[in-house]
């Protein structure tokens, strides 16, 4: 009875002492956004092709960024924007200025400090006041496996 007693006491006391049963802890999940953010820079249209001559572009977007972040430190997470734009002729007033829409979208997932994954896409889409029209989209991508080379790829069309 006696050593009944003090086993039980035992088996009570080492789970007073380690306190409660772990759980993993609920990941942490955070969304900003913004919107009708408006921007204005210097750039080339959007090609596959480097150069060309310099436009003003006006652009108004909205923007999410979202994430997932993890009790062991791994992060899931992306951005995205999407807008309409007004490109117009820097110094050649000749040429056509331009109204269209963009979206971007960026995901990553980082594990350990160290971007693992990340797939960047960009689309845009413009008409010419002269009636002409260019579309780009352009696909970024890249992997890194802890044992081999990064993998990675680019595409423009």
């Amino acid at each position: 009875m006696v050593r009944r007693l003090l086993v039980g006491l035992m088996a009570a006391g080492l789970l007073l002492a380690g306190g409660p049963p772990a759980f993993a802890e609920p990941p942490v999940t955070e969304t900003i956004q913004h919107k009708n953010l408006v921007d204005t820079f210097v750039d080339v249209l959007p090609s596959c092709q480097p150069g060309g001559p310099l436009y003003t572009f006006t652009v108004t977007i909205n923007h999410v960024e979202h994430s997932t972040t993890f009790a062991d430190g791994r992060i899931h997470g992306g951005v995205t924007q999407t807008g309409t734009f007004v490109a117009v002729p820097l110094a050649d007033l000749s040429l056509p200025t331009y109204t269209g829409t963009l979206a971007l979208r960026n995901s990553f997932f980082i594990q350990n400090g160290q971007n693992v994954n990340n797939t960047f896409t960009y689309s845009v889409h413009g008409t010419g006041s002269d009636g002409s029209t260019f579309n780009t989209h352009t696909t970024l991508h890249f992997n890194v496996p802890p044992t081999a080379p990064i993998n990675e790829f680019f595409r423009c069309h």
